[in-house]
């Protein structure tokens, strides 16, 4: 009598034995994961990034694809603390240049939140390298919020390729925040 009880609980289980079979235990990276074109396709996938721009920049470095996560991860945070420092000299240069007394003051600040950002930047880059990635993740956001500070300073009147240069490094603060996160959890 037992015996069509058991063989009716195995093959209402079988369904969710397949489906456990084709689908991964756990949707975490381990650091070690090799980048691949498919690999780097789901990473750029993950909300609050955009994908044409995370796909572009990335695979736009020939190293990218001899990488594992943790390597991407050194080279995602980088690649925006290079492009911080780049925008930090726009700025600079813009302070002196600028002939509109109502953005000097502008300038200057995003100048020094520019400055904090890539401190921010900087120290997530050794949270990353100790694997301490809620750290990493969160001297990001903490860059991300600094140009956001910037923006605020300009009182709507951002100039164009000011804030095509936020947007980039946002951008990448934004994917140095998520990976920072795909290996947190």
């Amino acid at each position: 009598m037992a015996y069509p009880c058991v063989k009716r609980n195995v093959f209402s289980l079988l369904p969710l034995l397949l489906l456990l079979s084709i689908t991964p235990l756990s949707s975490s990276l381990s650091p070690s994961d090799k980048v691949t074109k498919t690999f780097l396709s789901r990473l750029c996938t993950e909300p609050h990034i955009d994908t044409n721009f995370c796909i572009t920049w990335l695979i736009s470095d020939p190293t990218t694809y001899t990488l594992d996560l943790q390597g991407l991860l050194d080279l995602v945070f980088q690649k925006t603390q290079l492009l911080g420092n780049k925008n930090l000299a726009a700025m600079k240069g813009s302070v002196n240049t600028t002939t509109d007394p109502t953005l000097k003051i502008p300038f200057e600040t995003c100048v020094r939140d520019y400055e904090g950002a890539i401190k921010a930047i900087e120290e997530a880059q050794g949270f990353v390298t100790s694997k301490a990635y809620p750290l990493a993740s969160q001297g990001a956001a903490k860059a991300f919020i600094s140009i956001s500070v910037c923006e605020a300073q300009f009182a709507g009147n951002v100039p164009a390729y000011v804030a095509k240069l936020n947007l980039f490094f946002k951008r990448m603060c934004n994917i140095d925040r998520v990976f920072s996160d795909v290996l947190t959890s």
